[in-house]
């Protein structure tokens, strides 16, 4: 692309425009209109493509599903994980045997204290009440495990499921349902709002063009019925020998998607 603009501008406006100041005079430059960005999406893990729900040219949203691989396994570990993080049994068989053992524990204590029993019989109480109180320990830790586990279980399920992390729209599929996927993109989404204006500007108006500056833009034909405003998002810090020129990009509102990408445009900065 940035081969392209440089041609553009090789062509005339280098000759024109190597010394001037910025003003109302500044001739209009060539420009090209690109998506903000471009997502090439793909699953982290392998598996089997059992269904893709946008198509090609196809608008989504943020968090929009786009695509799943067969998960018939790592739904049923969620199942099984789910039921062993909801039983409670464990804890509570602990919880009533530690309440018996301290119970047991102070009946001793008092007929100790009465000479009704020999110590050892409360030696023997308070030691079946420190492994009750370390069972119920031991059971809450499994109860954890069981949570960390189910857990584990769904993040594995989520990681076969794709959504998309913009609005946009579809560009390419690069798989069909029932294909086995390894590392390769899926699907190509392109953002289109904002869009991106990408423009080379000769070097002697290095240091006046800012972060922040307004311009005007009008797209080629047929979109060429409106100027569209735009602001400047990035200045290149280094200069291009070869063409002498720098880059600017600047970012377009197209709330509507009135404006395909791929444009060449004019800009005349404000």
């Amino acid at each position: 692309m940035k081969k392209i603009v440089i041609d553009l501008l090789l062509t005339g406006l280098l000759a024109c425009c190597s010394s001037f100041a910025l003003s109302d005079d500044l001739p209009e430059f060539d420009c090209l209109i690109n998506p903000w960005q471009q997502v090439q999406i793909s699953f982290s893990v392998r598996g089997l493509l059992t269904s893709i729900s946008a198509e090609e040219s196809e608008t989504v949203k943020k968090g929009q599903v786009l695509a799943q691989l067969e998960s018939g396994v790592e739904q049923a570990t969620v199942k099984l994980r789910k039921a062993r993080a909801a039983i409670e049994d464990e804890v509570k068989s602990a919880k009533d045997s530690l309440a018996f053992s301290e119970r047991n524990l102070k009946r001793l204590k008092d007929l100790y204290k009465k000479k009704a029993v020999p110590f050892h019989k409360v030696d023997e109480a308070e030691t079946e009440k420190l492994l009750a109180e370390s069972n119920l320990r031991l059971s809450k830790n499994n109860r954890v495990l069981a949570q960390l586990e189910m857990e584990m279980a769904q993040a594995a399920l989520k990681r076969r499921v794709v959504t998309s992390p913009i609005d946009g729209v579809v560009v390419e599929r690069h798989k069909s349902v029932g294909e086995y996927v390894e590392d390769e993109p899926v699907i190509t989404l392109a953002q289109l709002d904002p869009l991106r204006v990408e423009v080379l500007l000769p070097v002697a108006l290095f240091g006046q063009i800012k972060e922040g500056m307004g311009a005007s833009i009008m797209p080629e034909a047929p979109m060429d019925k409106q100027v569209q405003f735009a602001k400047v998002v990035i200045v290149d810090r280094g200069i291009d020998v070869a063409s002498g020129t720098f880059g600017v990009q600047l970012e377009l509102e197209n709330h509507d998607f009135e404006l395909p990408s791929g444009l060449k445009c004019g800009i005349r900065f404000m």
